[in-house]
């Protein structure tokens, strides 16, 4: 059996003994006038990207205001698990007032002003949903020595509160007081827009002097995996993308660990 899988075994196995604790989870709340509402601002709902966004723009367009919360099911690209999803925070009137960030800070905040993370050796945390975000920013910000990540897709938006774009930020002052910082992206064989997404921002990294590569397009690199100063280890199933650290249920794993650290350490230098 590999040596990874040996220790995430002993690891889980500790972790069901001892129970683990997680950071609060951060509130979602408040309305958006969907008849009102431009793409940007739809795009803040939950499971909301850009063609879900301008899909209720073209409907509402097509169609005239909605005259119920209900109509909404009707956009085609809205499916039923979707709409039930953001029903809760659709409004027909008055000012918008959603805030999927509350009570957690904005992106753009510093990540070393956060309090650091403290854990010890051999220690394992659960982080689920939207604790993983500003667990990995104080890790950034209070990071000494290297941030080594590997991601499937990290896809950043204009938008002041877009959590990947404030990750972009923490990664450029990491690097900008000396650590080292590598970013391993997949590059796709099949899907383009994938592709655009991770360029656009390996682009901005590199242009300040951040390590970026990309994976052969012949073989799809799916983990999500960040290790920082060779022994804090988050690995799960969050993208870097504002639908995975603001709205989506996700669940990743923070371990503190030096051998496993170096395991993956090892086995993301080995990606081509």
């Amino acid at each position: 059996m590999h040596r990874i899988t040996k220790i995430v075994i002993v690891l889980l196995l500790f972790w069901s003994a001892i129970g683990l604790g997680a950071l609060d989870a951060l509130a979602v709340d408040g309305q958006i006038n969907v008849n009102t509402a431009g793409g940007k601002e739809l795009e803040r709902l939950p499971f909301i990207g850009e063609a879900r966004a301008l899909a209720i723009v073209r409907y509402r367009q097509k169609k005239g205001h909605f005259t119920s919360v209900d109509e909404v099911r009707q956009v085609p690209e809205i499916g039923e698990e979707t709409f039930q999803a953001i029903k809760p925070y659709l409004a027909l009137s008055g000012v918008s007032t959603f805030n999927a960030l509350k009570p957690g800070p904005p992106a753009k905040e510093s990540a070393k002003s956060l309090p650091a993370i403290v854990t010890q050796p051999g220690e394992v945390r659960l982080l689920t949903d939207q604790d993983y975000f500003p667990t990995l920013q104080s890790m950034i910000g209070h990071a000494t020595h290297s941030i080594d990540l590997t991601m499937f897709l990290f896809k950043m938006t204009d938008a002041a509160s877009n959590r990947a774009a404030g990750l972009v930020r923490d990664l450029i002052a990491a690097h900008k007081r000396g650590l080292a910082v590598n970013l391993l992206l997949e590059k796709s064989g099949y899907d383009p827009k994938l592709n655009l997404e991770n360029q656009k921002v390996a682009a901005l990294l590199k242009k300040q002097g951040v390590n970026v590569r990309f994976d052969s397009e012949k073989t799809t690199t799916h983990a999500k995996i960040v290790v920082i100063d060779q022994r804090y280890c988050l690995v799960g199933s969050h993208n870097f993308t504002g639908s995975a650290l603001t709205y989506n249920h996700e669940a990743s794993l923070l371990v503190d660990n030096q051998t496993l650290a170096n395991e993956l350490l090892e086995y993301m230098r080995g990606i081509r």
